[in-house]
């Protein structure tokens, strides 16, 4: 079964854990209708212990200029470690991301040193 999406979830750089779970959506489905029942069925056959059962539901919304109609969302996830490739990207991704901030901090830093230095008048 081919994957929908792939989501990392690394808001943080945390050295200490190496490798981070990623959760593959392996199945994915879209209902008319908020509330809804949903046929086993529909499910698929090669569920695990581990995979994750996501139900949404939306009421829909009605106005002049923007309107879609309710309906409900079933999605499977299935969490899994990320793989080499996916570790070295979140890896060089923070490093950069870290640099960044820090030439942010100094930029900052040097327009509050000059707005309060004391020696300008």
């Amino acid at each position: 079964m081919k994957k929908a999406h792939t989501y990392l979830f690394d808001h943080e750089v945390d050295l200490s854990k190496p490798r981070k779970t990623v959760f593959d959506t392996i199945f994915r489905k879209q209902y008319d209708g908020e509330e809804r029942d949903i046929p086993i069925g529909d499910l698929p056959t090669d569920l695990q212990p581990t995979d994750i059962l996501v139900y949404n539901s939306d009421p829909g919304y009605y106005s002049e200029n923007n309107s879609w109609d309710a309906n409900t969302e079933i999605r499977v996830q299935r969490p899994r470690l990320e793989n080499d490739d996916e570790y070295q990207a979140r890896l060089e991704n923070s490093k950069i991301f870290l640099e960044k901030r820090k030439e942010d901090r100094r930029a900052i830093y040097l327009k509050l040193k000059e707005e309060f230095n004391p020696t300008k008048k």
